[in-house]
């Protein structure tokens, strides 16, 4: 048995893949007989932020394809809008996003541009301007981006679309970036919520992970973020990575709840060094294993709720008169590639190289390479590679999983009904949950599914059940906690 290499730590973690067998703190939460690493606990499934996932994708589909879907879609329909930043100054070890490092800002523009000329083609699939509902920058890191560089692309987004309806515009940031001026441009262009990558407080996880960030920094910023009137900030913190304990992750949750942050992502870390060559870098350290991060898990989110967060869905929180927590009560949450939401737009369309777009029909990607996406725009206006078109079954498969996400629950029969389909077509997914059941994992009554234990990421694999797609062979799928 190994142990972590941090003296605060008493009790023995094991290691990711280790066969060896520790006593289960929480046993007896789950029936009689039942384990949990035979049931859920570090199995490997999507994080389903869509159904098809993206592991299900196709590489057939093309621009001409992308083209004739946005067509279809009336002016008049508000849609979402997701533009993807894949550059960081650096590069963190832990990270498992489409990005790269870059200390050039040339290669930023010159990126920028390439995204400017997809969103004016997309602005050219409609006679009118569209309605855009809702924005959302994602990377890497958007505040890479200079004043100017906003003022760019939210003059393009004003000159091509009707943003008079627009609800909210929504940007990730990396603390370590934010300047008063980069915060008043924000203010300026009407950036309404924040995502700042907080991952952990602990100064010997930081140097671990590659991301010295003090916590008096990632104050000085939020600060500065709330008097320039960013009305919604939220915070991502992340288990599972080198030296991290209950006791000391609780830690960063306390600091991080005297901030009071709108929002709380609490994610898992996704060891994939196959993919991501950079997470190699810390196998160097005893990273936790499912038990433990278990543990870490738990040891956070007895914190926020203490704190009074609601719990949404599998792994977010939100203070009780935040939308996403309104949303929820209300019945109106739904998850998509941004993680949980109060979005109700069916259409959102994503731009930028790896970027994801859903429409009712259909999801297409990006082509992921950088180089690659601007050679495609340039030459055609759009850089489409794959997708996926949606059945009815789909659909149906989509809005069970969706509700499971969000809800912790679904009732099959309703699902059915509402999709003009038998309840005998689950007649296997049905059967497959009977070790859930027997094991108190979830709870029936009728064909009501309700997870039934207080370890919410369990409900992935819940999910899994319903999952019918094939998926490309060694793509990375990433296990529960």
């Amino acid at each position: 048995m190994l142990y972590q290499r941090d003296a605060r730590q008493k009790a023995p973690l094991e290691t990711q893949g280790s066969e060896t067998e520790l006593e289960d703190p929480f046993a007896g939460l789950l029936g009689q007989g039942a384990t949990r690493d035979d049931l859920w606990l570090g199995k490997s499934v999507p994080r389903y932020t869509s159904y098809p996932p993206a592991t299900a994708f196709q590489e057939n589909v093309t621009a001409e394809d992308y083209r004739k879907v946005l067509a279809e879609i009336p002016a008049e329909d508000p849609i979402s809008l997701y533009l993807h930043i894949p550059y960081c100054r650096s590069l963190c070890l832990y990270c498992g996003c489409h990005t790269m490092p870059t200390q050039q800002h040339d290669r930023v523009t010159s990126y920028l541009d390439s995204m400017l000329r997809e969103l004016e083609h997309l602005s050219l699939t409609s006679s009118r301007a569209r309605r855009i509902g809702r924005i959302h920058f994602g990377g890497g890191s958007p505040n890479i981006l200079s004043e100017k560089d906003m003022g760019s692309i939210f003059g393009a987004l004003a000159r091509r679309f009707d943003m008079s309806a627009c609800q909210e515009i929504a940007m990730e940031l990396d603390p370590r970036l934010i300047t008063k001026a980069q915060a008043r441009a924000m203010r300026m262009t009407g950036v309404s919520r924040v995502s700042l990558g907080v991952q952990d407080f602990d100064p010997e996880v930081q140097e671990a992970i590659g991301r010295v960030q003090p916590y008096e920094q990632v104050e000085e910023a939020y600060n500065l973020l709330r008097d320039m009137g960013i009305k919604g900030i939220n915070f991502d913190l992340m288990y599972g990575l080198p030296f991290q304990s209950p006791v000391t992750i609780a830690d960063t949750a306390r600091r991080v709840v005297a901030l009071r942050p709108d929002r709380i992502a609490l994610f898992s870390y996704a060891h994939v060094p196959q993919v991501k060559k950079q997470q190699k870098a810390l196998e160097q350290f005893v990273l936790p294993g499912p038990y433990a991060s278990l543990a870490l898990e738990r040891a956070v989110r007895a914190v926020l709720v203490e704190a009074g967060y609601v719990e949404i869905g599998m792994d977010h929180f939100a203070l009780p008169e935040d939308s996403l927590a309104k949303a929820l009560r209300r019945g109106a949450l739904h998850r998509n590639f941004q993680g949980y939401t109060d979005d109700t737009s069916a259409t959102m369309l994503g731009l930028g190289a790896s970027s994801i777009g859903r429409t009712l029909s259909r999801y297409f990607q990006n082509a992921r390479d950088i180089d690659e996406y601007q050679k495609r725009v340039a030459s055609d206006g759009f850089a489409t590679m794959r997708g996926i078109g949606l059945s009815g079954e789909d659909r149906l498969r989509a809005a069970i999983i969706e509700s499971l996400m969000c809800y912790m629950s679904v009732n099959l029969e309703t699902m059915c009904r509402q999709f003009n389909t038998a309840l005998s077509s689950l007649g296997a997914e049905i059967d497959a949950l009977e070790p859930f059941e027997k094991a108190g994992i979830i709870t029936r009554a009728g064909f009501t599914i309700t997870l039934a234990i207080p370890h919410r990421m369990a409900v992935r694999v819940i999910a899994s059940v319903f999952d019918k797609t094939q998926r490309a062979e060694g793509a990375p799928v990433s296990r529960v906690v």
